[in-house]
């Protein structure tokens, strides 16, 4: 299973590009419906909200309840989609995460918004450092951190038919697009953006456009770097990375 890449001029939100996604994918199939916890706005749902209320769960400010009720929508034939601040939704709801979602194989997406340091002003309780550890260490969670707003509009589709739990991070500042345009995302391997004999960088989500822009400016300075995109935390494809290693280490 693959999803296509298609890219677009300038710099994008990934939530606008994941929200946009997501309301054309209701369209045509039911099943799709979102759940959250008091995060319309900052999950970028207006716009589902509007158009498909009959199919919005906000729950309030209680994410263990939140997966819980993604866990029983599930279990009715549903692909919930469970969007809420990343802090929030792994740091709150960690045991649903696992017992509800990845212990019982619902097919659940867990989309943790604007992660990292990406609510800095409003201080630590907003800061989202670990939810990469603790999602990874969850057995049978997909973990996935798309580079751009083109690949999660891909990781967006392929998770809604991915018949498993996914944990889909998403990042809050825009970015341009880095993922070449028709290049498929079947959910697991990493990407070659740039090729370089000298040192490889290693980046997953935003991170993936500023190891470009790093690379461009050492290639002034004569080094080749090569950049690798980890879409997929995990499941993760070592077989580019091993390579790397070893052919530029």
């Amino acid at each position: 299973m693959s999803a296509d890449v298609v890219a677009k001029a300038g710099t994008f939100d990934c939530r606008k590009a994941f929200a946009e996604t997501l309301t054309e994918l209701a369209r045509t199939d039911r099943r799709i419906v979102a759940v959250c916890n008091d995060s319309v706005g900052s999950s970028n749902l207006t716009g589902f909200a509007a158009e498909f209320p009959d199919r919005l769960v906000n729950v309030g400010i209680a994410e263990q309840a939140m997966v819980g009720v993604a866990a029983g929508l599930a279990n009715g034939g549903f692909v919930p989609f469970v969007c809420a601040a990343s802090p929030f939704l792994t740091g709150r709801a960690l045991e649903q995460i696992k017992a509800d979602a990845a212990y019982s194989y619902h097919p659940i997406v867990l989309c943790g918004m604007s992660p990292g340091m990406a609510y800095g002003e409003l201080g630590p309780t907003h800061h989202s450092i670990e939810d990469l550890a603790w999602t990874r260490a969850i057995p049978d969670l997909t973990v996935m951190v798309p580079a751009d707003p083109a690949q999660t509009r891909a990781a967006v589709r392929w998770a809604a038919d991915a018949g498993r739990p996914v944990f889909l991070r998403i990042g809050r500042f825009p970015v341009p697009e880095v993922t070449p345009a028709g290049s498929s995302f079947d959910g697991g391997a990493t990407q070659q953006l740039r090729d370089g004999g000298d040192v490889t960088l290693v980046a997953t989500g935003t991170m993936v456009s500023r190891a470009l822009e790093a690379a461009e400016l050492l290639a002034g300075e004569g080094v080749q770097v090569r950049v690798l995109n980890v879409a997929t935390l995990k499941p993760l494809d070592p077989e580019p990375l091993l390579r790397a290693a070893a052919e530029t280490g």
